[in-house]
């Protein structure tokens, strides 16, 4: 018997509305692993809430990472996500060149269709850019690929070829492997991905649905992430990541949850537990 494998999650707290750590602390318990939470900001619900309260944690960090290092932690993977500025992505290098046999899973946080989210300082790409360097896996959304690459954000059908020049594009970032979620391709969406070592690249399409719910990334990442930490290969990590995310979606799509509150994943948890959920 072996002890739980370990993730250290960079992510934003919010309490209303699923996203961030209260999307990646559930699906990565279940699926095996422990989650030790460090919380970028604490925020009463997420950004596409009115009149939220919310406390940005820059300068708690540094003594709240201090105490790990001085614990003498190792974590099995470090998976990052909502960084509130340039000051965090800092930090977060310095905690990730500690953490040289980690995993590490970056999400990089920053916009959604087109442009950064209200906010977000005009030079995260640029830090974003110095972290994917340090990335075993980089999980950008359309918008964030176009801000990492300086590209036109366009959501134009790509082909294949080109879907692969957009994914060399990341990986000469430095990053090991690269997925961009919600690729439009020729014949639908796609999330796409790549390894660098032998540019294997493939796509894991699906249907698009008449939704957008809030959180969807970090519920992609997180099981992608899971995956990972079970030992499996890239290609079936980003497979069950699309098959949950997409089964989470459309059970909502059915129900009266507003959008803003996100995907009603809790009641299909144990398909991660029970390893089901590429069968959706």
């Amino acid at each position: 018997m072996k002890s739980a494998k370990t993730v250290a999650a960079i992510h934003d707290l919010s309490g209303v509305g699923r996203c961030a750590l209260t999307v990646v602390m559930p699906v990565i318990s279940v699926m095996g692993a422990q989650v030790c939470p460090v919380p970028t900001a604490v925020l009463s619900a997420h950004t596409a809430f009115s009149g939220i309260a919310a406390h940005d944690l820059t300068g708690f960090l540094p003594a709240y990472l201090a105490h790990w290092r001085a614990l003498g932690l190792r974590f099995d993977a470090v998976y990052a996500g909502y960084l509130a500025g340039p000051e965090q992505a800092a930090i977060v290098e310095g905690f990730l060149n500690g953490q040289r046999d980690a995993l590490k899973v970056l999400d990089p946080v920053m916009g959604d269709d087109g442009r950064l989210y209200a906010g977000m300082p005009e030079d995260m790409p640029a830090k974003w850019r110095g972290l994917c360097a340090r990335a075993d896996v980089v999980t950008p959304n359309m918008t964030e690929y176009a801000l990492l690459t300086g590209e036109a954000y366009s959501l134009e059908p790509r082909t294949m070829a080109q879907a692969k020049k957009m994914l060399d594009a990341l990986l000469e970032m430095g990053a090991r492997s690269a997925v961009i979620t919600s690729l439009p391709l020729e014949k639908g969406l796609a999330n796409a991905y790549m390894r660098r070592g032998d540019k294997t690249a493939g796509i894991c399409a699906f249907e698009r649905l008449e939704a957008h719910y809030p959180g969807t990334g970090d519920l992609f990442a997180s099981v992608l992430t899971g995956a990972l930490l079970q030992g499996k290969a890239l290609e079936a990590a980003v497979a069950q990541a699309t098959a949950f995310t997409r089964r989470a979606v459309s059970r909502t799509m059915r129900l009266p949850t507003e959008v803003n509150y996100g995907v009603d994943l809790e009641p299909l948890l144990p398909l991660l537990w029970e390893g089901q959920a590429d069968e959706a």
